[in-house]
């Protein structure tokens, strides 16, 4: 019997989940209600997303790397200044990403906790194939 041959594709990427958020609240107020409430550690960061649409726009990034070895968190805001991020998501204000190996009953756990903060209309998990992202937003 001959041997099967498989190939690495040298894609490491870590696994990822984005949870669509929308809220009335400032990027602010909504980090600091997602620090309490998940009991992480969101914080503004010198890394910033840049807009596929024009290098000018950036996105800035509230990153949280430290609380668990496992995860890291990203808050990024979908809509900033007159852009948006992610187009195909036009009615969500931001997107919470969870990198790092994850299963669905913490998801579902985290969706459930942030949807009783005060403020939060919408949070939801976004499958990242429907807005064509292969990769996290924030790299570590």
């Amino acid at each position: 019997m001959q041997k099967k041959a498989h190939k690495l594709g040298g894609n490491h990427e870590l696994p990822f989940v984005l949870i669509a958020i929308s809220c009335s609240e400032s990027l602010l107020k909504t980090a600091w209600n997602i620090n309490k409430t998940l009991e992480i550690y969101l914080h503004d960061s010198e890394i910033q997303l840049i807009s596929k649409d024009n290098s000018d726009q950036t996105f800035p990034i509230f990153c949280d790397r430290d609380t668990s070895n496992l995860q890291s968190y990203s808050l990024i805001p979908n809509k900033f200044s007159t852009n948006l991020l992610v187009k195909e998501l036009p009615n969500i204000d931001y997107i919470l990403e969870v990198i790092g190996e994850v299963n669905k009953n913490s998801i579902n756990s985290i969706i459930k906790r942030i949807k009783q903060i005060p403020g939060i209309v919408v949070a939801l998990e976004v499958n990242p194939s429907t807005i064509k992202r292969k990769s996290a937003f924030n790299p570590l």
